[in-house]
Protein backbone atom coordinates (compact mmCIF):
# COMPACT_ATOMS: atom_id res chain seq x y z
CA UNK A 1 0.00 0.00 0.00
CA UNK A 2 1.52 3.25 -1.02
CA UNK A 3 1.67 6.18 1.60
CA UNK A 4 -0.63 9.22 1.29
CA UNK A 5 0.70 11.80 -1.61
CA UNK A 6 1.55 14.66 -0.98
CA UNK A 7 1.50 13.73 2.74
CA UNK A 8 -0.91 15.08 5.42
CA UNK A 9 0.42 17.50 8.23
CA UNK A 10 -2.64 17.15 10.50
CA UNK A 11 -4.56 13.77 11.44
CA UNK A 12 -8.27 14.13 12.54
CA UNK A 13 -9.57 11.39 14.07
CA UNK A 14 -13.68 9.77 14.27
CA UNK A 15 -13.54 8.10 18.09
CA UNK A 16 -16.52 5.24 18.18
CA UNK A 17 -15.59 3.15 15.80
CA UNK A 18 -12.65 4.33 14.60
CA UNK A 19 -10.25 4.38 17.35
CA UNK A 20 -11.95 2.16 19.69
CA UNK A 21 -14.42 -0.45 19.81
CA UNK A 22 -17.09 1.09 22.23
CA UNK A 23 -20.54 0.12 20.40
CA UNK A 24 -21.07 -2.54 22.93
CA UNK A 25 -20.89 -0.36 26.21
CA UNK A 26 -22.79 2.56 24.56
CA UNK A 27 -25.29 -0.23 23.91
CA UNK A 28 -25.23 -1.81 27.38
CA UNK A 29 -25.34 1.77 29.39
CA UNK A 30 -28.30 2.71 26.86
CA UNK A 31 -30.48 -0.45 28.07
CA UNK A 32 -29.84 -0.13 31.19
CA UNK A 33 -30.79 3.71 31.45
CA UNK A 34 -34.03 3.21 29.26
CA UNK A 35 -35.28 -0.34 30.90
CA UNK A 36 -36.90 1.33 33.73
CA UNK A 37 -38.33 3.73 31.99
CA UNK A 38 -39.11 2.11 28.65
CA UNK A 39 -40.04 -1.38 29.69
CA UNK A 40 -37.68 -3.21 27.33
CA UNK A 41 -34.88 -3.23 25.83
CA UNK A 42 -33.23 -2.18 22.73
CA UNK A 43 -31.52 -4.16 20.01
CA UNK A 44 -27.77 -3.21 18.58
CA UNK A 45 -29.40 -1.62 14.82
CA UNK A 46 -32.03 -0.20 17.14
CA UNK A 47 -29.44 2.29 19.11
CA UNK A 48 -27.33 2.19 16.42
CA UNK A 49 -30.06 3.55 14.29
CA UNK A 50 -30.43 6.46 16.91
CA UNK A 51 -26.22 7.59 16.58
CA UNK A 52 -25.44 11.33 15.52
CA UNK A 53 -26.48 12.74 18.49
CA UNK A 54 -24.34 12.64 21.68
CA UNK A 55 -25.86 9.74 23.72
CA UNK A 56 -27.42 12.25 26.16
CA UNK A 57 -29.29 14.29 23.21
CA UNK A 58 -30.12 10.36 22.17
CA UNK A 59 -31.68 10.04 25.77
CA UNK A 60 -33.49 13.44 25.95
CA UNK A 61 -35.33 12.81 22.15
CA UNK A 62 -36.38 9.31 23.72
CA UNK A 63 -37.61 10.02 26.61
CA UNK A 64 -40.64 11.85 28.33
CA UNK A 65 -39.03 14.72 30.47
CA UNK A 66 -39.53 13.52 34.12
CA UNK A 67 -37.65 10.27 33.54
CA UNK A 68 -34.40 12.19 30.98
CA UNK A 69 -32.29 13.16 34.59
CA UNK A 70 -32.60 9.83 36.09
CA UNK A 71 -31.71 7.74 32.55
CA UNK A 72 -28.96 10.31 32.50
CA UNK A 73 -27.31 9.44 35.46
CA UNK A 74 -27.95 6.11 34.83
CA UNK A 75 -26.33 6.02 32.10
CA UNK A 76 -23.36 7.97 32.29
CA UNK A 77 -22.70 5.99 35.93
CA UNK A 78 -22.88 2.43 34.03
CA UNK A 79 -20.62 3.98 30.95
CA UNK A 80 -17.96 4.98 33.61
CA UNK A 81 -18.72 1.80 35.46
CA UNK A 82 -18.32 -0.90 32.91
CA UNK A 83 -15.70 0.98 30.55
CA UNK A 84 -12.85 -1.25 31.37
CA UNK A 85 -14.26 -4.06 30.61
CA UNK A 86 -16.71 -3.01 27.37
CA UNK A 87 -14.33 -0.52 25.77
CA UNK A 88 -11.04 -1.33 23.74
CA UNK A 89 -8.90 0.01 21.55
CA UNK A 90 -8.46 -1.93 18.26
CA UNK A 91 -5.58 -3.71 18.03
CA UNK A 92 -2.37 -1.65 16.33
CA UNK A 93 -4.04 2.05 17.12
CA UNK A 94 -2.00 2.59 20.20
CA UNK A 95 1.06 1.90 18.14
CA UNK A 96 0.37 4.38 15.42
CA UNK A 97 -0.73 6.75 17.61
CA UNK A 98 2.47 6.91 19.62
CA UNK A 99 4.19 6.73 16.17
CA UNK A 100 2.60 10.15 14.94
CA UNK A 101 2.92 11.83 18.66
CA UNK A 102 6.48 10.75 18.47
CA UNK A 103 7.20 12.70 15.17
CA UNK A 104 5.11 15.62 16.30
CA UNK A 105 2.18 15.33 13.91
CA UNK A 106 -1.13 17.45 15.03
CA UNK A 107 -3.69 14.82 15.75
CA UNK A 108 -7.57 15.88 17.23
CA UNK A 109 -10.71 14.43 17.24
CA UNK A 110 -14.32 15.29 16.17
CA UNK A 111 -16.76 12.67 17.67
CA UNK A 112 -20.42 12.81 17.90
CA UNK A 113 -20.50 12.05 21.20
CA UNK A 114 -21.11 14.06 24.22
CA UNK A 115 -18.28 15.58 26.17
CA UNK A 116 -19.09 13.59 29.08
CA UNK A 117 -18.69 10.23 27.26
CA UNK A 118 -15.93 11.64 25.25
CA UNK A 119 -13.81 12.40 28.72
CA UNK A 120 -14.41 9.54 30.30
CA UNK A 121 -12.65 7.63 27.31
CA UNK A 122 -9.65 9.64 27.04
CA UNK A 123 -9.58 9.71 30.40
CA UNK A 124 -9.82 5.69 31.32
CA UNK A 125 -7.12 4.86 28.09
CA UNK A 126 -4.58 7.85 29.33
CA UNK A 127 -5.21 9.42 26.08
CA UNK A 128 -6.49 12.71 27.83
CA UNK A 129 -3.21 15.07 26.62
CA UNK A 130 -2.48 13.10 23.63
CA UNK A 131 -4.59 15.06 21.22
CA UNK A 132 -4.24 18.90 20.16
CA UNK A 133 -7.92 19.25 19.87
CA UNK A 134 -11.05 17.75 20.53
CA UNK A 135 -14.52 18.81 19.69
CA UNK A 136 -17.47 16.72 20.34
CA UNK A 137 -21.29 16.82 19.30
CA UNK A 138 -21.73 19.29 22.63
CA UNK A 139 -19.58 21.82 20.86
CA UNK A 140 -21.24 21.86 17.43
CA UNK A 141 -24.42 23.19 16.22
CA UNK A 142 -24.43 21.12 13.27
CA UNK A 143 -23.66 17.15 13.71
CA UNK A 144 -21.73 15.01 10.87
CA UNK A 145 -21.78 14.46 7.98
CA UNK A 146 -21.67 19.09 8.03
CA UNK A 147 -17.75 20.02 7.88
CA UNK A 148 -18.38 22.28 11.13
CA UNK A 149 -16.53 20.06 13.55
CA UNK A 150 -13.96 18.88 11.05
CA UNK A 151 -13.07 22.63 10.40
CA UNK A 152 -13.30 23.12 14.17
CA UNK A 153 -10.65 21.19 14.64
CA UNK A 154 -8.40 22.16 11.93
CA UNK A 155 -8.37 25.05 13.29
CA UNK A 156 -7.63 24.28 16.86
CA UNK A 157 -4.32 22.19 15.59
CA UNK A 158 -3.02 25.08 13.15
CA UNK A 159 -3.24 22.92 9.69
CA UNK A 160 -5.20 23.94 6.90
CA UNK A 161 -7.85 21.74 6.01
CA UNK A 162 -6.62 20.85 2.59
CA UNK A 163 -3.63 19.86 4.51
CA UNK A 164 -5.40 17.09 6.86
CA UNK A 165 -7.18 14.16 6.62
CA UNK A 166 -10.11 12.81 8.25
CA UNK A 167 -10.45 9.12 9.25
CA UNK A 168 -13.44 7.38 10.23
CA UNK A 169 -15.76 4.40 9.96
CA UNK A 170 -19.60 6.23 8.87
CA UNK A 171 -20.69 7.61 6.21
CA UNK A 172 -21.71 10.74 8.45
CA UNK A 173 -17.73 10.92 8.82
CA UNK A 174 -17.17 10.61 5.52
CA UNK A 175 -19.39 13.39 4.56
CA UNK A 176 -18.05 15.67 7.00
CA UNK A 177 -14.57 15.40 5.85
CA UNK A 178 -14.87 15.72 2.50
CA UNK A 179 -17.37 18.61 3.15
CA UNK A 180 -14.50 20.37 4.68
CA UNK A 181 -12.26 19.85 1.76
CA UNK A 182 -9.86 17.30 3.64
CA UNK A 183 -9.12 14.02 2.51
CA UNK A 184 -10.62 11.06 3.74
CA UNK A 185 -9.78 7.53 5.06
CA UNK A 186 -12.48 5.17 5.92
CA UNK A 187 -11.38 3.14 9.01
CA UNK A 188 -12.54 -0.36 7.39
CA UNK A 189 -11.70 -2.53 10.47
CA UNK A 190 -15.19 -1.51 12.12
CA UNK A 191 -17.30 -2.21 9.12
CA UNK A 192 -20.55 -1.55 10.43
CA UNK A 193 -21.36 0.98 7.78
CA UNK A 194 -19.38 -0.66 5.04
CA UNK A 195 -21.88 -0.95 2.34
CA UNK A 196 -22.89 2.54 2.99
CA UNK A 197 -19.19 3.82 2.81
CA UNK A 198 -18.09 2.18 -0.51
CA UNK A 199 -20.80 4.27 -2.46
CA UNK A 200 -19.68 7.53 -0.77
CA UNK A 201 -15.94 6.93 -2.61
CA UNK A 202 -13.73 7.56 0.34
CA UNK A 203 -10.38 8.62 -0.53
CA UNK A 204 -8.47 5.68 0.84
CA UNK A 205 -9.79 2.68 2.58
CA UNK A 206 -7.70 1.36 5.24
CA UNK A 207 -8.88 -2.14 6.50
CA UNK A 208 -6.50 -2.54 9.22
CA UNK A 209 -5.11 -0.44 11.12
CA UNK A 210 -1.41 -1.57 9.86
CA UNK A 211 -3.26 -0.22 6.63
CA UNK A 212 -3.40 3.31 8.11
CA UNK A 213 -0.10 3.41 9.26
CA UNK A 214 0.90 2.02 5.92
CA UNK A 215 -1.09 5.21 4.43
CA UNK A 216 0.55 7.65 6.95
CA UNK A 217 4.14 6.47 6.93
CA UNK A 218 5.12 9.32 5.32
CA UNK A 219 3.83 11.74 7.34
Amino acid sequence: MQPIDPAPKGIIFDLDGTLVDSFGLVIHAWNVACREPMGRTYSNAEVIARFGLTEVAMLRKELKAEHFENAKRVFLEEYRARHSEMCTIFEGISDLLNALNSRGVPMGIMTGKGRDTADITLGELGWTDLFRSVVTGDETTKPKPDPQGPLLVAGEIGISPRECVFIGDSPADIGAGKAAGMRTIWAGWHPVYADKIRALQPHYSAHTPNDLKLLLRDV
